[in-house]
């Protein structure tokens, strides 16, 4: 009994711990430079993009910050949102934003957080609170600890479970310390 009972535990999978901070260096999305930031604390996920005005990532100038709450079933997460932020970083581009009514306000402030979720800021409708997003996410277990986070496909969008998305992204984030 002792005997079946070992190898139960042996052939058991492990659950990784992947609480902690994480960091996808400079890479492009779209037009955009950006530094990404992962913190995960049990079911909340809160990501922060940081945009660059140049591709080595040298000159911040805005933030957008996502928080999720995320259920998590071995590979796949379904991340529901709970806010979403922008911060401009410069005055310059304060300035502008406030021009353009970016995201329906015109009062922007320099380094002052404010929330859009919901919102349409610019052709970018972002998640309004309570939406959902199905992916999926692989843990590279090595040292430090790498997150490949699940992609859209053409086929697959995210929007609902039978289209979740299957395919991850080509860099990681990496666990810092």
């Amino acid at each position: 009994m002792i005997l079946l009972f070992s190898q139960l535990v042996f052939a058991a999978p492990s659950v990784q711990k992947i609480d902690g901070n994480y960091v996808k260096a400079c890479h492009l999305m779209d037009d955009d430079s950006l530094i990404t930031h992962l913190s995960i604390q049990g079911p909340r996920w809160n990501f922060s993009h940081v945009a660059y005005e140049d591709d080595k990532c040298t000159k911040a100038y805005l933030v957008y910050a996502e928080i999720y709450k995320v259920k998590s079933v071995d590979r796949e997460i379904d991340m529901t949102t709970v806010e979403a932020t922008y911060k401009s970083l410069t005055d310059k581009v304060t300035e502008a934003l406030n021009m353009i009514n970016w995201c329906g306000f015109s009062d922007w402030k320099t380094n002052q957080e404010r929330v859009v979720t919901g919102k349409v800021c610019d052709e970018y409708k972002v998640p309004g609170e309570g939406d959902i997003l199905y992916t999926t996410y692989q843990v590279k277990v090595q040292t430090p600890l790498q997150i490949f986070m699940g992609t859209a496909s053409s086929e697959l969008d995210g929007k609902t479970p039978q289209t979740r998305y299957q395919l991850t992204e080509r860099f990681p984030f990496v666990q810092t310390r």
